[in-house]
């Protein structure tokens, strides 16, 4: 998804927080509208063949082998893992398990089909790790004849860093982040740096406060959600089933909610819920072919 601001960026209000149809149309012409959704209370199984989009990890105890919705490449010890029951799996076939205190365990892409508990696994691989990208835009036009800085003095990394910790003077902050006046990532010179400020309130307002204290290039934008909405919007999320991270602070100002598999249910619950495009539920497992 287009927004997110990866390695290099200075990101204040963002949080993460993992845990392990259509209307028919009327003779009228006019949509009926959609039933309501229920909230999730189980995991949904998935239509046909799926691929994991990410590594998963995958552990056996010496009770079976089982399947957790987040690959962890940096584990001190034997993970806890239970979530989903394996079926097919062949410790030979793969590479780079790890075995302690009677515990084998490896992060692994799978293919197979999965009933809601159940993942039977046809083909598993340890691919490379992708490299991270970076997703940025300035949301400000260019200024007439370009980013400036206005106060050379007040242009220090303390009063840029410092920008974060307004969260509460500002009226409805949402989001701080940095880059070049290209747009790529934040440099370490605050004299060389866009401070991106994202605010569900009045941008004027915002930058008189800012102004305050920070002399450097800014930009203010104004969106929806604030941080504080979006906090409360994240941790009510917590309980859906499946869920493996959950988190906002992304140039998009919406939450992303990552799940082992959504069968399109938990999107249309959350759009019922929040309003369309507050929050977008991202499936671990996707369809193959």
């Amino acid at each position: 998804m287009r927004g997110h601001v990866r390695a290099g960026a200075l990101l204040v209000g963002a949080l993460v927080m993992s845990t392990g149809g259509c209307g028919e149309a009327s003779s009228g012409g006019t949509a009926a509208p959609e039933a309501p959704v229920a909230s999730p209370t189980v995991v949904p199984g998935a239509s046909g063949t799926v691929a994991t989009s990410q590594q998963v990890l995958v552990s056996d105890d010496g009770s079976g082998v089982r399947m957790c919705s987040s690959g962890i490449s940096d584990l001190v010890g034997p993970p806890a893992c239970d979530a989903y029951t394996v079926t097919g799996w062949d410790w030979e076939g793969v590479p780079d398990s790890e075995v302690q205190d009677g515990v084998r365990w490896g992060s692994y892409r799978v293919v197979g089909t999965f009933d809601g508990s159940t993942f039977a696994v046809e083909e598993a691989t340890r691919p490379d790790p992708e490299p991270e990208e970076w997703d940025f835009e300035i949301p400000c036009p260019t200024p007439e004849g370009g980013w400036r800085v206005v106060d050379p003095d007040r242009t220090t990394q303390d009063a840029m860093l410092g920008i974060g910790r307004l969260e509460e003077e500002v009226p409805g902050f949402a989001m701080v982040a940095v880059s070049t006046s290209s747009g790529e990532p934040g440099p370490r010179d605050p004299l060389d740096t866009v401070v991106s400020l994202y605010v569900a309130g009045d941008p004027a307002a915002a930058e008189t406060i800012v102004r305050r204290s920070w002399g450097g290039m800014l930009c203010v934008t104004e969106v929806e959600h604030s941080h504080a909405e979006l906090a409360r919007i994240q941790k009510q999320l917590l309980d859906v089933p499946g869920t493996s991270e959950v988190g906002s602070g992304n140039a998009d100002n919406q939450v992303e909610l990552t799940v082992f598999n959504d069968d399109g249910s938990i999107q249309r619950w959350v759009d019922q819920e929040y309003g369309e495009g507050v929050v977008v539920v991202e499936s671990i497992l996707q369809p193959v072919g």
